[in-house]
């Protein structure tokens, strides 16, 4: 079958297996790991909700990005920590609130303060506050990962689990799928910038 022959679901799926699926929701999860507002679940889960195999390799890709994300931003911080917190402060949905709450979670918990269920301060709130407080490079790279995969892992096996149960429906009625995808990532991020 051809591409023009497939649906917008089948092509999206397509899309996600190939290895420039896993590029993209890297490069969206470096990029937010450091100034991005937006998640890189709101591509993701839509390439798992038309793939839900892909679940593992786009957590794998958005891990790895955001180790690499959270990394530059740590070499800016250590350059110009003053700046660096300055503008992770600009980013849209990022205040004083969630970065205090996430200093309070690194302080209680150490690395396991990344820990993330449901919204919250975003990764780079956690990664800035980890420096600030002086924390070290390999403890980094490992409330990233545990960031990632506790915060965003559960969006995906949501989109998978979805993907799987509607799949059909999903193809038959790509617009309106579209449609209600975009209407709950527009009420998240209602939500979150409340």
């Amino acid at each position: 079958m051809t591409d023009a022959a497939r649906g917008p679901v089948d092509r999206l799926a397509a899309f996600a297996g190939r290895p420039a699926g896993s590029l993209l929701a890297a490069a969206w999860a470096a990029g937010e790991a450091v100034v991005l507002p937006l998640v890189p679940d709101v591509g993701a889960a839509a390439f798992v909700l038309a793939s839900p195999r892909q679940l593992g390799r786009l957590l794998v890709a958005i891990a790895v990005g955001a180790v690499l994300g959270s990394l530059l931003l740590a070499g800016l911080f250590a350059a110009a920590p003053g700046t660096m917190r300055d503008l992770i402060a600009a980013v849209p949905g990022v205040n004083d609130v969630l970065l205090e709450a996430a200093r309070a979670d690194l302080e209680r918990a150490g690395v396991a303060g990344f820990t993330q269920l449901g919204p919250g301060p975003p990764l780079k709130a956690y990664a800035l506050e980890w420096l600030a407080l002086g924390g070290d490079v390999p403890g980094l790279v490992a409330g990233t990962v545990v960031n990632r995969v506790s915060r965003i892992g559960p969006v995906l096996l949501a989109a998978a689990v979805l993907g799987w149960a509607f799949g059909g429906l999903i193809r038959r009625h790509p617009a309106a799928a579209a449609v209600a995808y975009a209407a709950f990532w527009i009420g998240v991020y209602a939500y979150t910038f409340s």
